[in-house]
């Protein structure tokens, strides 16, 4: 299968997902009831994300600025997060297109849309079937591809001592507000934050404001995002946030579904968003820099601020936009 075949097959894999999204499928259900953080609405918004990834033109621009050379396969593992729907699928997608075979671990909180979508792949093209498969061991893998948190990172860097590896960490983003942005533009932003109940790295924990903002502007702004508080789960940690910051006397505004707090900290809880204040463009970048290794992607209306993207884009990631800033491509294809 040369790599015109892999991009014309993820192409329709692109259009298979879609008309999946328009219908009443039992997939929305089925994993739902194994993981109710997935909701069908949120599963959805993954699914139109992914079109992005899945994009014969993007794929084209992306895999042009590499020397892509399939001859040499190599078994590659994956270690797969599950704090969103198919947050996986990136790796999946570049070990494939590397010219690679992908051994993936799921993560029990994600173990149905992903393999969904192999089996959707392989009904397209049954060579993947060489290419993708799924186990609890990697016994001989070349290199491994791992996600999870801070804690699990020093694990995974003992474990596979000695192989060629990517391990990733936490990490959040944040939004820069320059006072002139509209009421519209603030419900974009409430994308960036509450899509996904703020679970991704690349959700939006944090608000950098200039100096005499008003906050109160977010209560309303973010009114139409209000309907997550019916999901029990996220429900009970506003409860629990909202108790917590009473009870420590700890000073919050509140959105009525979500908690508006000062913090130098850049990773929110659950249901809770963090805001500092800043003087000018020079304070602002020393602030940024601070969390630099910790921040994944950083949004701001039209991308004004260096190095930002445009509010309402953080979950639309190119196939180029690589989680931590690793260039996993680049990672395959020197192995």
């Amino acid at each position: 299968m040369n790599i015109d075949q892999k991009i014309q097959a993820l192409e329709k894999l692109g259009d298979l997902l879609n008309d999946v999204s328009r219908r009443d499928d039992p997939l929305f259900k089925k994993i739902y009831e194994n993981n109710p953080w997935f909701t069908e609405h949120f599963v959805k918004e993954a699914i139109a994300g992914l079109q992005v990834l899945l994009d014969q033109n993007n794929l084209r621009k992306w895999i042009s600025n590499y020397p892509i050379n399939s001859k040499h396969i190599k078994n590659i593992g994956i270690i797969m997060a599950g704090n969103i729907p198919a947050v996986g699928f990136h790796d999946l997608l570049t070990v494939i297109l590397s010219g690679n075979r992908a051994i993936i671990k799921l993560s029990h909180n994600d173990d149905i849309l992903i393999p969904t979508m192999s089996e959707l792949l392989i009904s397209i093209n049954p060579s993947f079937k060489y290419l993708i498969n799924y186990t609890n061991s990697f016994d001989t893998i070349d290199a491994i591809i791992a996600t999870g948190s801070d804690n699990t990172s020093r694990y995974f860097k003992h474990k596979f001592r000695g192989k060629p590896l990517i391990i990733r960490q936490n990490r959040s983003s944040c939004a820069i507000l320059d006072g002139k942005e509209t009421n519209s533009d603030l419900d974009l932003l409430g994308q960036d934050i509450f899509t996904y109940f703020g679970l991704g790295c690349r959700n939006v924990s944090k608000i950098y404001l200039p100096k005499d903002f008003d906050l109160q502007i977010f209560t309303s702004a973010f009114g139409s995002y209000q309907w997550i508080k019916s999901m029990d789960k996220y429900r009970n940690n506003y409860i629990y946030q909202k108790a917590l910051h009473s009870l420590t006397n700890k000073y919050y505004i509140d959105g009525g579904f979500f908690l508006l707090t000062p913090s130098l900290q850049l990773v929110s809880p659950i249901a809770t968003v963090y805001y500092e204040f800043y003087t000018d463009l020079k304070s602002l970048k020393k602030m940024t820099e601070i969390h630099k290794n910790k921040i994944q992607c950083m949004v701001s209306k039209n991308g004004w601020f260096p190095n930002s993207i445009d509010i309402s884009e953080a979950q639309k990631p190119f196939p180029w936009d690589y989680s931590d800033h690793i260039d996993t491509m680049k990672f395959l294809l020197e192995l």
